[in-house]
């Protein structure tokens, strides 16, 4: 299909034109294979021996980076990408937008591996430069307006940030563009609720989401519902945030992309579950939350990973420049008179003093910037394991009480003169079942160690460690004294008498008072 362009290029001997077709055929073998392949590889290679030492062609030299280092970058592979990206920016302040071919596109492929990088201000960079050359009116420019706006809110500028989600809502109402009108809708939602309209957040959600599920943009539906969901439990509605919870979980894929949104949703059914009083299923997606949490972490860790490389290549990459530039000054410098010589050295010095006062500057940032992100995640870890404490503190305390009162009832029943003996027997016997309900099988102790080790970490690993004859029996009476219950709950508890329990501390202080 592309020999045509191939053959007039030979004709014509257009440097540019075989560009071109090499570009094409990168693009169409990365389609074909739908990912890296020797033959895109092979072709990018025949584009950048075209371009890369004619002075003339840097335009196409800088957009065959960008196309290259975004092939690696779709297919995430970023370790590869980022050489290719580095070169690229070299020419950003060099080579006016104008003479970059459809800036537009190749602008927001840089803008979006730097989002990816967590660099928020060099995509917002990037997309301003681009802007004035998108078509009035286009997707592309609400598209570009809308990222603007949420690379800001991700920077925490929010005035600037509903300043263009509120520019994107008007070029898309300008285009009658139903699927951005719903999109934007629910962006600027957070900003009315951030003011306490919460009825007219709700009023723009319910709209992102008919315009999203006419138009079948049914990720963007997800994510309004999951939003949704929130906005009705802060309004005390927790019916309304369940069936917008459910809807949102009928377009969850078993794909590693929605995990996000699969913690975010069990989070929410969680807080749901505890406004209604429903501390099974409390419990139920409070783990699910952390389960989705604790592998999500290993992703981030991994993305986090790979942001500290892009620093650490970024730095790199530009000492090489400082390097290869002293190179040639030095080439220089001999042709030149000895004052001259050394004014350029002092020069190098100072900038070199600069470069490193900089360069602490931004390890100071950058260590700041992780000081304040483990404290936040303590934070939020403490709220957690606060909130399982309560759990566990008020499971406690339903067991004492359920056991005062079966106890008082049978007291009283005991006391009864007048009752008869059948009857007596089946409200001994529904007591007795009572009790028996609390018994802690493998099942419920599985549960119970689990919110358990949240609370209290590492608790009965260390008694384990250091008493290494104890059995699991001692383990659960050792929970049950941590958690101050009373021998009789313990008996209820375990299912054995009062008697026994007693027997069991004294073996469990002696197998403590042996190791000792």
């Amino acid at each position: 299909m592309l020999n045509p362009l191939l053959k007039l290029a030979e004709e014509k001997k257009s440097i540019e034109l075989k560009w071109l077709y090499n570009i094409k055929m990168a693009d169409a073998y990365s389609v074909y294979y739908d990912n890296i392949n020797n033959k895109s590889l092979y072709y990018y290679q025949q584009a950048d021996s075209l371009v890369n030492d004619n002075q003339e062609l840097t335009n196409l030299y800088m957009v065959t980076q960008i196309r290259w280092g975004y092939y690696y970058y779709i297919y995430r592979k970023v370790k590869q990408a980022f050489p290719y990206f580095l070169k690229a920016s070299e020419y950003k302040n060099r080579i006016p937008p104008s003479k970059i071919p459809l800036v537009a596109d190749h602008f927001s492929y840089m803008a979006s591996f730097y989002s990816y990088i967590g660099d928020h201000g060099s995509s917002v960079e990037y997309l301003k430069r681009a802007i004035p050359y998108t078509r009035v009116n286009s997707r592309k420019r609400i598209d570009m307006l809308n990222s603007i706006g949420v690379y800001l809110r991700k920077d925490s500028i929010p005035d600037k940030s509903e300043s263009y989600f509120l520019q994107a809502l008007e070029v898309a109402e300008q285009a009658r563009d139903s699927v951005w009108i719903g999109i934007i809708s629910g962006n600027i939602s957070e900003f009315e609720r951030d003011r306490g309209n919460l009825q007219k957040a709700i009023d723009l959600v319910y709209k992102n989401i008919y315009l999203s599920e006419k138009f079948e943009e049914y990720l963007d539906a997800m994510r309004a519902y999951i939003i949704l969901a929130q906005y009705y439990l802060e309004k005390n509605e927790p019916r309304a945030a369940k069936a917008s919870l459910y809807k949102a979980q009928g377009y969850i894929e078993n794909k590693p992309y929605f995990l996000p949104y699969k913690m975010d949703i069990a989070k929410t059914m969680a807080e749901v579950a505890k406004v209604e009083g429903n501390k099974l299923k409390e419990l139920h997606y409070l783990k699910d939350y952390i389960s989705y949490r604790d592998t999500l972490s290993k992703s981030i860790s991994f993305d986090r990973m790979q942001k500290i490389y892009w620093q650490w290549e970024s730095e790199r990459h530009q000492q090489s420049i400082i390097q290869a530039e002293q190179k040639k000054n030095q080439l220089k410098v001999q042709y030149q008179f000895i004052a001259i010589s050394l004014f350029l050295i002092f020069v190098i010095i100072v900038l070199l003093i600069n470069r490193l006062r900089n360069k602490e500057k931004i390890r100071s940032t950058l260590l700041e910037k992780d000081q304040l992100q483990l404290a936040f995640e303590k934070n939020k870890l403490d709220k957690e394991i606060l909130v399982l404490k309560d759990s566990l503190e008020e499971f406690t305390d339903t067991i004492k009480f359920n056991n005062q009162t079966i106890d008082q009832l049978r007291q009283e029943l005991n006391q009864s003169e007048k009752i008869d003996h059948e009857f007596y027997n089946q409200i001994n016997d529904n007591l007795n079942s009572m009790l028996d309900s609390h018994i802690m099988t493998e099942d419920r102790w599985t549960k119970f160690k689990l919110i358990f080790d949240r609370v209290y970490p590492g608790y009965l690993a260390s008694q384990k460690e250091r008493f290494e004859n104890l059995s699991d029996n001692d383990l659960r009476l050792l929970a049950l004294i941590k958690l101050e219950l009373s021998n009789r709950n313990m008996s209820e508890l375990l299912g054995v008498t009062v008697d026994g329990i007693k027997k069991a501390k004294q073996r469990l202080k002696k197998k403590l008072e042996t190791v000792h």
